[in-house]
């Protein structure tokens, strides 16, 4: 049976049903007829003194002869009814096979567009879809044909964040390596080489190594599987305290004012890099796209089950439609300003990566020139309870 197609399948199972049930009431009609018009009324005639009188006036040999005649006449009369009986039933079984047939075809019909549409996706178009009239239908074909335009269009998303991802990568790193390269058959060329010259250039290959390494640094903390040491007490406040010391530089060249506020007894439990990691990009992100003189604030506070951290700043402010996209690696609101503040738009991706192995959320806040605020929800664990100076009321 697992060999025969599914139209196949439903054929035979509804003609076996409708051949029995067909079987069944032949056989009781036969039966019946023959117990009733044959046999009965064969034993009545068998008799004279039966309940049928043939002739009052009819006596001896001849009334005997007549009953023969006509139990051999009823006798034959039983046969054709059953010839016929069972000839419709044959009829019967035949035309409703037919008719099974036909109208598992029909039924199957979707099934097999689906199929064939599944047939013709590859992996260089994925925009083919069910047709609109059978999604539209509302019984089971349509519900799995509704399912598989969402699974193809999920697919799709994936696949053309996928590509824009390779592309976006290979783009980072052949910029570095193409810088290098020129500089490197700039000097080659040059008969005599000023030493400063050789400087600037070593300078240079220097430069775009260090990025092309942070680079794939970046990619590797992005992808990577591996499970990381979560068992860690981690200070937010130490955490934000050791970003804020490393970024100083960055931070003076832009006169930004940056208030942390005191936060040593938020704690969590976790992996300390990873934190440190999130909390720098965040300070990172909101000092590179700020104005000159302007501020960042930096809240974080436990309240039951659930620790909320902060992230503010007076800058340029996100458009509306970037917003659903900031969180794609290697994705930028505005590439020319984004490549000149140094940043390959990996940043907020691992942000989003690190808060949700530890449990948490991360969502954004802004509006063009209105500033920016980004909003950390990470949930606390028993593990996390063990300090003392934390509140201890929802255990």
């Amino acid at each position: 049976m697992e060999k025969l197609s599914l139209r196949m399948r439903l054929t035979l199972l509804s003609t076996f049903v409708m051949a029995g049930v067909a079987v069944i009431l032949t056989c009781m009609f036969l039966f019946g007829a023959d117990r009733i018009f044959v046999h009965d009324l064969q034993q009545k005639f068998s008799y004279p003194s039966g309940d049928i009188v043939i002739s009052s006036e009819i006596k001896g040999d001849q009334e005997t002869e007549d009953i023969q005649e006509l139990t051999l006449t009823i006798r034959a009369a039983g046969t054709r009814f059953n010839t016929w009986g069972l000839a419709a039933l044959f009829l019967v079984i035949v035309l409703g096979t037919g008719a099974a047939w036909v109208m598992a075809g029909r039924v199957l019909k979707p099934l097999g567009e689906l199929s064939n549409t599944i047939k013709e996706i590859s992996g260089n178009d994925l925009s083919r879809r069910v047709d609109a009239d059978i999604e539209g239908r509302r019984d089971e074909i349509g519900h799995l044909a509704q399912s598989f335009n969402q699974m193809m269009d999920k697919v799709a998303d994936s696949f053309e964040r996928q590509k824009r991802f390779s592309v976006s990568a290979a783009h980072e790193l052949k910029t570095p390596l193409a810088t290098i390269l020129v500089n490197l058959e700039v000097l080659e060329l040059e008969e005599r080489t000023d030493p400063a010259r050789v400087k600037r250039v070593l300078s240079v290959v220097r430069a775009n190594t260090e990025r092309m390494i942070r680079l794939t640094e970046d990619l590797f903390r992005l992808t990577s599987s591996r499970d990381s040491e979560m068992g860690e007490e981690v200070c937010l406040g130490d955490a934000f305290a050791i970003a804020v010391e490393e970024l100083t530089p960055l931070l003076q060249q832009k006169h930004l004012a940056v208030s942390v506020h005191d936060m040593q007894e938020v704690r969590m439990t976790g992996n300390r890099v990873m934190i440190y990691r999130a909390m720098s990009n965040l300070i990172e992100n909101a000092a590179k796209y700020n104005r000159d003189g302007g501020t960042i604030t930096v809240t974080a506070e436990a309240s039951g089950d659930e620790i909320r951290v902060e992230v503010s700043d007076t800058g340029i402010g996100i458009p509306k439609d970037d917003l659903p996209h900031i969180f794609e690696p290697f994705y930028r609101v505005d590439r020319s300003r984004s490549r000149t503040a140094g940043g390959a738009g990996l940043g907020l991706a691992l942000v989003r990566d690190i808060v949700e192995k530890h449990g948490g959320i991360i969502e954004i806040l802004s509006e063009p020139g209105a500033g920016t605020k980004v909003v950390v929800k990470f949930v606390r664990s028993y593990e996390a309870l063990q300090d003392g100076t934390m509140d201890r009321k929802d255990e």
